[in-house]
């Protein structure tokens, strides 16, 4: 008989594994900066961070690039690189920021987003079973992120969907910046099941109504520690 060959994963090339280096850099800062480590004002000298990173220079000088571009960390010519003052208010401002512009994509969403791909999310919410399994706060987050993202894709606008896109390269740290409480997850995945049902009756007033008060909603009660 035969054998068949075994599939071997794909190699991580040396720029991947170096963009991911500078990526864990940069929200590693951006987390010393939001729980105040590094408060406004704060000089960032490259060597000392790369020594308390435990990282080469390189990507710490990268990451502070993407600060800088970001408006997160400032630097005046031939100046060092400094906190902004207000920047630990970053992440806040990331979720005011959300609530300008997914309730108006929630509208859109519910006009254009295809049939298969409502389908597709109702099965992931109905894969989550707070009662008979353990694994179904990782399956609602996915479903959080999955729907979001969905509807940033199809709000039928190419800016509109740019400007979310970017909000939510924070969501992930701010799942790490502070713990989330389990009526808090449970409250927010049904708030994701009623701004799917609004998509899925191409009802776009309700969609963005919804969304609209989610938002409200996550940044409400939001356990101690936790940005958003």
């Amino acid at each position: 008989m035969t054998k068949t060959a075994a599939i071997a994963p794909p190699e991580i090339s040396d720029d991947d594994a170096q963009q991911s280096r500078v990526d864990d850099v940069y929200h590693e800062i951006l987390a010393r900066i939001v729980r105040g480590e590094l408060p406004g004002g704060s000089e960032l000298k490259s060597t000392q961070l790369a020594q308390a990173l435990g990282v080469s220079r390189t990507p710490v000088v990268q990451a502070l690039s993407r600060l800088i571009a970001d408006g997160i960390v400032t630097q005046k010519m031939n100046m060092r690189a400094v906190v902004r003052p207000g920047a630990e208010n970053w992440l806040v401002e990331i979720h005011e920021l959300r609530l300008l512009l997914e309730p108006a994509a929630a509208a859109k969403a519910a006009q254009h987003m295809p049939l298969e791909l409502i389908q597709r999310l109702q099965r992931q919410a109905e894969a989550v079973d707070p009662q008979n399994d353990d694994d179904w706060i990782r399956r609602a987050r996915d479903f959080d992120f999955a729907l979001h993202l969905a509807i940033s894709d199809h709000a039928a606008n190419q800016p509109l969907r740019g400007a979310i896109n970017k909000c939510w390269q924070y969501k992930q740290l701010s799942y790490k910046l502070g713990p989330e409480r389990t009526d808090a997850i449970l409250r927010g995945f049904r708030e994701h099941r009623t701004i799917l049902a609004a998509l899925a009756a191409r009802d776009g007033a309700t969609a963005s109504a919804a969304m609209e008060l989610h938002l409200r909603l996550a940044s409400s009660y939001r356990p101690e520690g936790r940005v958003v």
